[in-house]
């Protein structure tokens, strides 16, 4: 009796930390909801834990693709490089890792760019607000579509599954003993 108790107090200690064990996103370049003002070299994604390299990024805009001339996987670290200079708008990293735990995670990182040059200064005025309109618009469709990888509800739903079970274990070697 005291091995079924020690095992299933093993199993609800670890339980979090298998729920928990899964890469996030730590950081990104551009940020979510950046306003990128400066021509966009790279775009950089780094995860909490080393990343395999069947990881994969998109970079959309519009929902159409834009075209990255390459992307590569180093260690935590997922680095994508535009093809040309992107055009002024809203975009949409759509990022896909498979985490060192081999499960796989995905997100999205949204941004805008808006690189004024003597053309566009007249129309800056208009396009400013529509622009805001829109970020605000893709950050709810991302945050609808994206529920962080690390959800504390299923923790606990998970938690306390097993401890029911456990009770009822307890209760059935219980009455066998009897």
């Amino acid at each position: 009796m005291r091995k079924i108790l020690f095992m299933l107090m093993c199993m609800l200690i670890s339980i979090p930390t298998i729920a928990n064990a899964h890469t996030e996103l730590s950081y990104s370049n551009p940020k979510e909801g950046e306003m990128v003002t400066e021509e966009l070299d790279e775009i950089v994604l780094d995860f909490a834990g080393a990343i395999e390299e069947l990881s994969t990024m998109k970079l959309m805009k519009d929902g159409e693709e834009v075209s990255l001339s390459q992307v590569q996987v180093q260690d935590k670290k997922m680095v994508g490089t535009p093809s040309a200079p992107l055009e002024n708008g809203s975009y949409i990293i759509d990022w896909t890792i498979a985490g060192e735990d081999g499960h796989p995670i995905s997100g999205k990182v949204s941004f805008s760019v808006q690189i004024e040059d003597m053309h566009e200064e007249k129309e800056a005025a208009q396009p400013k607000a529509a622009n805001k309109e829109n970020e605000q618009q893709d950050k709810r469709e991302v945050e609808k579509e994206n529920p962080t990888s690390s959800n504390p509800v299923t923790t606990i739903i998970t938690v306390l599954l097993f401890v029911i079970l456990g009770l009822g274990l307890v209760l059935l070697f219980r009455k066998k003993r009897k």
